[in-house]
């Protein structure tokens, strides 16, 4: 077994070690099991991606659209105002009339 040195942000080891306590291990360990997840699957054991940032919850766009929050599944959740929304004219019924260009 050797020492090795590596430069990490202080606060960021600290969450990672609290993590990693949680799940039962050391930061060391899950170093470990990093490494050789890696060298098993010859490539990284996940594939990075960047994360979009969401807004807070309630903020609204320039175009009038307000972000609600995530619901259970992990889709936004969206306001959309009633001037964006299209709504056919209707009859008197309450048919909607298809636009002239449709019919052929």
């Amino acid at each position: 077994m050797v020492t090795s040195t590596y430069r990490v942000d202080a606060d960021l080891k600290a969450q990672a070690a609290a993590l990693y306590e949680s799940m039962g291990m050391s930061l060391n360990t899950a170093i470990n099991v990093f490494l050789r997840q890696s060298v098993k699957e010859q490539r990284m054991p996940f594939t990075p991606s960047a994360a979009p940032e969401l807004p807070v919850a309630g903020a609204k766009s320039s175009n009038g659209v307000v972000f609600k929050g995530m619901d259970e599944r992990g889709y936004p959740i969206i306001e959309i105002p009633d001037s964006m929304v299209l709504m056919p004219k209707t009859d008197a019924d309450g048919t909607p009339i298809l636009p002239q260009s449709w019919k052929r």
